[in-house]
Formats: structure tokens, C-alpha cells, sequence
């Protein structure tokens, strides 16, 4: 490995040579593992390994664009959402789609650390050659060099399913899936783990960058068992594109989101009076998508302790607003979830949590007893 063309070009500032040595290290040990013969913990260790890479060359980027990729006030390193945020909405370095791709990583690598997750050969594919691909174009931004100048000729880049097959890969999931799921011995951590691998397009496929919830899972299982048509359940994968460059290696690849324009789907949502045209329709029928975050959640956004954002809530009556706030059941279960309606509105109110706190405060932290 070339680590010392990198040291030599930053030897201005050690911490970006190191951290682009580390992103070099993390991508070739994924290309490693993707390429072994044995599967023990294969899938997981490409998906940690790709995950990392990219955390150390973004933050790398960042250190030389503004001296630092942390933060001082709360005393840790950025976190990946952090640095994707700050790469593509302060530095430019990724455009939406590269964004997006890079969401949908981050949420397989989460629950292959985090959860038990079944991911096909074909899913892992997409995202093990995407990410050489978009890897390769951030480290020429950050060294001028390709990914290959630092690998040694040897080295296969992934490379192990035709192009031209890449297309048919969700179809072939979604289709095995459904049939897993209407089998009435399939069992509960059964379907989700298979289930989770496609919500990461699913929620990477958004515009609000998050993670999935047990509840949404739960929700799209359903859906997906009764629906004649994945499109139906899971509208925004039917936006994802898989473009490929080139034959052989490399293969340029990368994923990305067609325009409303570009689909031979589209979305009829409630309300719509136009006559569709010339398309398929599809209904939304996942009200999860909607009311997508519960009281931690929204929080979190807003950086607030969660009994103040509810004090904000309750004072401002969003728990009223059919359009903020919905209680929404899955069999015996009632889960509180907000929408980004309530989200937007209490950013613009931020400046008055101490005063709703003052007024709503005490009747959080002394609730009414019942009366025997």
C-alpha cells in the first residue's frame, strides 16, 4: 500500500495522513473479505469495513476544510450522519444521490451490528461495488490518486456479477421475500431479518436522512405480505437506479434516484385530482411513512431533552394536530409517532423550550394520581 505518497502530501497536518491511511486500510480489508471463499461473518465485516472507510476519508476531507471533525462543546468525533451533512450540505464533496447511497450503507451497517440481518449475495454486490466506486472518487479528491495506485495489481475490486444482471436483483428479493412472508411458518425474526436489508433503500430513498424503527419494519411486513406489487408498499425503491460503467475491472457503479419524471411508477397520493396518464398508480398506504419518529426521535433533531420537546408539544396543542401527531397500533401494541410537521414547527419555537418548560414542566414531572 502507497501510505507513503499520503504521508508525504499531508505531511502538513499527521491527523488527515492518518485518517485517510485508516480509510485506505478499512476499504481494502472490505475488498478482502467480499472476495474470500469462507462466509463466517462475511457480509457483516464488508459492510463495518466499507462503513468505516468512508467515515475516515469523509472526516479526512473535513479536517482539511475546516481544521476539525469535532465537536468541542459536547467533547466527541462527528458522527457519520454528522459528516455526511456537513460533506454535502457545507463542502459540496457529495451531491444527493452519493448522500443517499451513503445512508443506505450506514443503515445495513447498523443492523448488521445491531440486529440479525439476512442479506443476499445480489444486495451486497450493489453496495460492495458501489462503494469502490465512490470511494475511489473521494480519495482522488482528497490525494489526486485513484483507489488501484494504493491496491496492488493483484487485487480484484469486487467485480463478481455481470452489470447487466444489477437491474434484476431488487425484483429477485422483493419476490423471494413476499413468498417468505406468506408462509405461515415463516417466523417473526425470520421475516425481519430478511425484510431489513430492502428498508435500507427504503429509508436511504427519503429525503429526511434516519434510521429504520422496529414499527416501520413491523408496518412494511404487513404491507408487503398482502400487496400484489412490491412498488405499492415501497414507492421510493421504485425511484432507485443501479448505473453501471465500463466492463470488466473496474466497473464504474453507482446507485441513484430517478426524477418523478423518469418513472414508470407514480405515487397517487390522497388528494390528487389530476387523471393519471400513461403511468401505474399506486397508493400510499403506510401511514408510518408519515408519522415516521417518536418523542426521542424528535428530540434528538432538535437537540432538546425529551421532557422538554413534550412541554413544547403540549403547549403548543401539536398533540391535537391530526396532521403532527397520530397514536398508531401493530396487533396489541399503541406507538405515539410524529410527523416532520411537528419536527419543522418546533424548530421555529426553539427559542422558547425554558418558557414552555416553566409552564408545562411541573405537570410532566407530577402526574395526577388516579382516584381509587
Amino acid at each position: 500500500m502507497e501510505e507513503q505518497g499520503i504521508v508525504k502530501q499531508d505531511a502538513a497536518n499527521p491527523d488527515i495522513a492518518a485518517l485517510r491511511t485508516r480509510a485506505i486500510e478499512s476499504v481494502t480489508l472490505a475488498i478482502e473479505l467480499f472476495n474470500r471463499p469462507s462466509e463466517i461473518a462475511r457480509s457483516e465485516s464488508v459492510l463495518m469495513q466499507f462503513h468505516h472507510g468512508f467515515e475516515m476519508i469523509l472526516k479526512s476531507l473535513i479536517v482539511e476544510h475546516t481544521g476539525t471533525a469535532s465537536d468541542d462543546e459536547r467533547g466527541y468525533s462527528y458522527t457519520f450522519d454528522t459528516c455526511l451533512r456537513i460533506a454535502d450540505e457545507q463542502l459540496k464533496l457529495l451531491d444527493q444521490d452519493k448522500r443517499r447511497f451513503l445512508s443506505m450503507l450506514a443503515n445495513l451497517r447498523d443492523s448488521a451490528v445491531h440486529y440479525y440481518q439476512e442479506l443476499s449475495e445480489g444486495i451486497l454486490y450493489i453496495f460492495a461495488q458501489a462503494s469502490v466506486s465512490l470511494f475511489d472518487e473521494l480519495i482522488r479528491k482528497a490525494c489526486g490518486k485513484g483507489l488501484l495506485e494504493f491496491l496492488p495489481g493483484r487485487v480484484l475490486p469486487i467485480c463478481g456479477i455481470p452489470p447487466s444482471e444489477v437491474g434484476r436483483v431488487v425484483d429477485d428479493e422483493f419476490r423471494k421475500l413476499q413468498q417468505l412472508l406468506q408462509n405461515p411458518g415463516i417466523t417473526k425474526q425470520k421475516a425481519m431479518a430478511a425484510l431489513r436489508p430492502l428498508m435500507a433503500f427504503k429509508i436511504g430513498g427519503e429525503d429526511e436522512y434516519r434510521r429504520m424503527t422496529t414499527c416501520e419494519l413491523e408496518v412494511a411486513a404487513e404491507n408487503l405480505k398482502a400487496a400484489e406489487t412490491w412498488r405499492t408498499v415501497f414507492p421510493e425503491i421504485a425511484k432507485i437506479n443501479f448505473v453501471s460503467q465500463g466492463e470488466g475491472i473496474p466497473v464504474g457503479f453507482k446507485v441513484v434516484k430517478m426524477t418523478d419524471d423518469a418513472l414508470p411508477v407514480r405515487v397517487i397520493k390522497a388528494g390528487d385530482t389530476e387523471e393519471p396518464q400513461g403511468v401505474i398508480i399506486q397508493r400510499e398506504i403506510d401511514i408510518f411513512d408519515k408519522f415516521n419518529m417518536g418523542l426521542n426521535q424528535v428530540a434528538k433533531k432538535l437537540g432538546v431533552s425529551g421532557p422538554r420537546t413534550l412541554a413544547m408539544i403540549r403547549e403548543y396543542g401539536l398533540g391535537d394536530d391530526p396532521e403532527s401527531f397520530r397514536k398508531l397500533r401493530i396487533g396489541s401494541v399503541t406507538y405515539k409517532r410524529y410527523s416532520k410537521k411537528t419536527l419543522d414547527f418546533l424548530r421555529g419555537q426553539l427559542d422558547t423550550v425554558e418558557e414552555c418548560w416553566k409552564k408545562q414542566g411541573y405537570a410532566l414531572t407530577h402526574p395526577k394520581r388516579k382516584s381509587k
